[in-house]
């Protein structure tokens, strides 16, 4: 059996960073730093006891994605391993178009997506091949940081889909609510398995 945490810091910095005229809106969202209060709670994860064994420490190569799992890789001596499967969905090009308005049509249609951009179907798959591999590790204890939309994005592979009375779309297994369609400061959820099959899940924050 294997247990693997999957850890989403949602606490983006506002500074208002000013880039090459070059620079893509995708590369300004890989660069996106943490707030003061995302680093704090980075750096608390090293108090988390539910992270205490954690042996390996995989992380979408985003800046905000490192940026959370540095303190806890350097208190374990622990290396980061990075692999591009576990960014961020790809937004693509919204036009004159809001981002609540992709939200609400992937929230139901998982197929949907703009122009250059990547549905929830497409980021579910590329995330369950990246799982794949990991779980083929030796770890028996294993740290996943990658980001909010693409966390919710694989648990559609295995927990039962819903909307709550805001029509935003709500995810349990087993009865127990895993994304309840609010905004949390991070998210982090214990998985643990036998091989690729899922024995539980469960919402640690």
């Amino acid at each position: 059996m294997k247990t693997v945490y999957f850890l989403s810091n949602n606490l983006m910095s506002r500074v208002n960073v000013i880039y090459p005229k070059t620079t893509t809106f995708n590369e300004v969202r890989e660069k996106t730093m943490l707030s003061t209060k995302g680093e704090e709670v980075a750096k608390n994860l090293v108090k988390d006891k539910n992270l205490a064994s954690v042996s390996a420490i995989y992380s979408s190569p985003f800046t905000s994605a490192i940026s959370t799992c540095k303190y806890i890789a350097e208190d374990k001596d622990l290396e980061i391993y990075l692999d591009n499967r576990l960014g961020e969905r790809v937004v693509g090009e919204l036009g004159c178009n809001e981002y609540r308005f992709l939200k609400g049509m992937q929230e139901h249609d998982f197929t949907y997506k703009l122009e250059n951009g990547e549905s929830l179907e497409e980021v579910k798959n590329r995330m369950v091949s990246c799982l794949k591999e990991i779980l083929n590790s030796d770890n028996e204890n294993i740290l996943i940081v990658t980001h909010n939309i693409a966390l919710l994005s694989l648990f559609l592979a295995w927990c039962h889909k819903d909307f709550n009375l805001d029509d935003h779309l709500i995810l349990d297994y087993q009865d127990e609510v895993v994304f309840d369609g609010i905004f949390h400061e991070y998210d982090l959820i214990e998985v643990k398995f036998d091989g690729t099959k899922v024995l539980s899940i469960q919402r640690l924050q």
